[in-house]
């Protein structure tokens, strides 16, 4: 399933801030977060949202729009 992602820019930049230690929860975007819950790439928790163990794959792996590049 991880392949077959085809993650928007904003999704993309919002995943990888998620992931990230240090995170403006202001500058995400919440329309994105809430593809990347429907993706079961993130989850909603009540600390905010964070990443789950197939969207660190993906991050870790990149975008599939990003391996032809």
């Amino acid at each position: 399933m991880e392949n077959e992602l085809r993650l928007s820019p904003s999704e993309w930049e919002t995943l990888k801030a998620i992931g990230g230690w240090s995170r403006d929860r202001r500058l995400l975007d919440n329309n994105a977060v809430r593809n990347l819950v429907a993706s079961e790439l993130a989850v909603v928790t009540d600390s905010g949202p964070a990443i789950t163990a197939m969207g660190r794959r993906v991050v870790v792996r990149g975008s599939p729009q990003l391996w032809n590049s």
